[in-house]
């Protein structure tokens, strides 16, 4: 094609600018739309809803607890497809013992996602009962980070999802603990208990149940366990929070979840 354009008559050469300009044109708008097919960062999603628009009125952060797992990147490309940001904490237990947890842990970031803690073992007695039970808390979380932060090469989390709840099992030297460290905790307001349910259905009802019981609040903090349940039940409970007039919202760093405080 380039030999034929250099022989084209000089009386002809304003033509063949015109027909370039519309190629380029036209390759660089079809580059554009390929970029945006790309999944939006945890960056792009804060950029859209923090700062370029009005937070809704009614928003939804969706949370999973116990992870990594086998289902984590079935999980996620299920919120990619439904185009749903989400908070996966972690079990420091769980990055040691499944194969691809690094994997998993950069596609959560990748793919616009925040990593929370969520203690190295799990252990009620270590975290809550036991004499150093503050201090034991902060530093599974802490472990917790490092290994977060070296296995995604960079990523250093801030934010905490206490076992079985803090508001529960929280004593004073938990919080002083927690200040100390820099570390923030989260609970929920609407619980699934996908864990305990044994189908998809019934996910769903306590879904629906919970958020009823809590009287419809204008932010709802969501949480589910990474289950193949799960999997089956969430593209259901999306739609039926979206119909509700709920936007699904990203976590970004220094947040307050007014729905706890």
């Amino acid at each position: 094609m380039r030999n034929l354009l250099f022989n084209f008559k000089v009386n002809k050469s304003s033509h063949i600018v015109r027909f370039l300009f519309s190629a380029v044109m036209l390759l660089s708008s079809l580059l554009v739309q390929t970029v945006c097919i790309e999944a939006a960062t945890v960056d792009d999603r804060i950029e859209k809803f923090i700062y370029n628009e009005p937070k809704p009125e009614k928003v939804v952060y969706l949370t999973f607890d116990d992870g990594p797992s086998k289902y984590t990147i079935e999980i996620l490309d299920l919120l990619e497809k439904l185009d749903v940001p989400a908070i996966f904490f972690v079990i420091g237990e769980n990055l040691d013992l499944l194969s691809n947890a690094e994997d998993s842990l950069k596609q959560i970031i990748h793919r616009g996602h925040y990593i929370g803690l969520h203690s190295m073992t799990h252990d009620m007695n270590k975290l809550y009962d036991s004499s150093n039970a503050p201090q034991n808390f902060v530093n599974e979380m802490l472990e917790v980070r490092d290994k977060i932060k070296e296995m995604t090469d960079g990523f250093e989390s801030h934010l905490c999802r206490p076992p079985y709840g803090g508001k529960t099992h929280f004593k004073s030297g938990h919080y002083k603990a927690l200040e100390e460290a820099g570390i923030e905790c989260i609970d929920w307001n609407v619980d699934s208990l996908d864990w305990a349910k044994p189908s998809a259905d019934q996910i769903f009802n306590q879904v629906v149940a919970d958020l009823k019981r809590n009287e419809y609040p204008k932010e709802v903090v969501l949480l589910f366990h990474e289950k193949k349940l799960t999997l089956d039940a969430l593209p259901r409970v999306i739609e039926y929070y979206r119909d509700l007039g709920y936007v699904f919202m990203p976590y970004y760093e220094g947040q307050e979840f007014e729905c706890l405080n």
